[in-house]
């Protein structure tokens, strides 16, 4: 179950920075990327239901909350977001009769891939908490640099502006070696799973 578990997430983490790249992979890949990762994410959540048992039972400590908060922001984003890129489908689900919905989805279907994205990360850097803590010194400094080039490709790939809709349509360099666009995208999955991490360092110190 564990083994299994660890593939359906390492696919999805996969998996995350290709439907980043919606128009450098083409529409026709992405939507059955966006398909892929909908199933895994099921199938994720399908493995880790005893979570969902547990959410009315022990007590909320500010650790926990935090976790939860993410999570369940998460499974919604997560659910939201395959749904409004169903309903613009134009190519896997063109059947549905989803006629003059396109430019509604796209403007909801922008800013969840962008939060769904950083909560995803976030979510991820919580549950590796005790792999990081194991690392040498010189991977956590690795990790540091990395996530300090992050901050500056999440500025200026304007994730922000996507985040908030400040624009409708997201711009791609199309002339960019894609190896660039992936691994700029990498070092912004590494800055919130290392927020994440930090996050629930402190709050399990403010606990004791």
């Amino acid at each position: 179950m564990k083994t299994r578990r660890w593939i359906v997430d390492a696919v999805m983490v996969a998996l995350l920075p290709v439907l980043m790249a919606y128009s450098l992979v083409g529409e026709a890949f992405h939507e059955i990327a966006g398909t892929l990762m909908l199933c895994l994410f099921l199938t994720h959540h399908r493995l880790n239901r005893a979570w969902l048992r547990g959410l009315f039972r022990g007590r909320y400590t500010p650790r926990r909350v935090f976790q939860t908060t993410v999570d369940l922001l998460l499974l919604v984003f997560m659910i939201a977001q395959p749904l409004t890129g169903i309903l613009m489908s134009k190519h896997l689900f063109t059947f549905l009769p989803t006629a003059g919905l396109s430019s509604a989805m796209r403007a909801i279907h922008l800013p969840l891939a962008y939060w769904g994205f950083v909560l995803m990360c976030v979510h991820a850097g919580m549950h590796l908490e005790k792999p990081l803590d194991r690392l040498p010194k010189a991977g956590k400094a690795a990790l540091a640099v990395i996530a300090l080039y992050g901050c500056y490709v999440f500025v200026r790939r304007q994730l922000p502006t996507y985040m908030f809709l400040k624009t409708g349509f997201v711009f791609f360099d199309y002339n960019e070696p894609r190896v660039f666009f992936f691994l700029d995208y990498l070092a912004v999955m590494i800055l919130f799973a290392v927020l994440g991490r930090e996050m629930m360092r402190l709050l399990q110190k403010k606990k004791r």
